[in-house]
């Protein structure tokens, strides 16, 4: 498939995010693989219910701008990280829900998020049944996403198996080997979190 092409599914993707309000007041950065040496990331800044190809700037895998208009998003470096270490993935959404902004504050010392019993599991890529044990890593915010991204490079083996991470207090990352793929795992976990959150209100 072409970039322009991804671009534009990418697009689609990013107003569904928007619809669920999972990207309020600007925030949220989505992104496609380019090659091995570049992406095309969602400028920062941007309104993301009104998304247009051309509100993403091509920067290299540290998120140093390369072409187009605009600043490139903050977390561009973390975005980079994750391409350089999962080698099939070509695309990576950074969404920001409600539901796990709270749990991740509420497990203010928790190294991660276990699911287990949840159907909702095998929407994970390599998940193949509710009986296995899914572990969402949770690392806490920092405002040097260089620094962020090394100490989550650090834990990748760890990481890696979810198909996505939380930053404590601030959002989810997940990827995918193609855009729905990356949807998926995006929908699946959100969904995972928001059933944790609740089931932790009746305990």
């Amino acid at each position: 498939m072409l970039i322009q092409e991804r671009l534009f599914e990418l697009l689609r993707v990013c107003n569904c995010i928007a619809a669920r309000n999972l990207s309020l007041a600007t925030t949220g950065n989505f992104s496609i693989r380019i090659d091995g040496q570049s992406m095309k990331i969602s400028s920062s800044g941007k309104d993301k219910s009104l998304l247009k190809d051309i509100d993403f700037v091509t920067c290299d895998l540290d998120g140093n701008l390369l072409s187009g208009h605009g600043k490139p998003s903050a977390e561009a470096p973390l975005h980079g990280m994750i391409y350089q270490l999962a080698d099939q993935a070509n695309c990576v959404l950074h969404t920001h829900s409600v539901p796990l902004t709270v749990l991740s504050m509420l497990q203010d010392k928790a190294k991660s998020l276990s699911f287990t019993g949840y159907e909702m599991q095998k929407t994970i890529q390599g998940f193949v049944s509710h009986e296995e044990q899914l572990d969402l890593m949770i690392f806490n915010n920092d405002q040097d996403m260089h620094r962020l991204a090394s100490v989550v490079r650090n834990a990748w083996k760890e990481t890696k198996q979810a198909s996505g991470f939380i930053v404590r207090g601030h959002g989810l990352y997940c990827w995918g080997n193609q855009v729905a793929d990356a949807k998926r795992h995006m929908e699946g976990l959100e969904f995972l979190i928001e059933c944790e959150l609740q089931r932790r209100r009746f305990l």
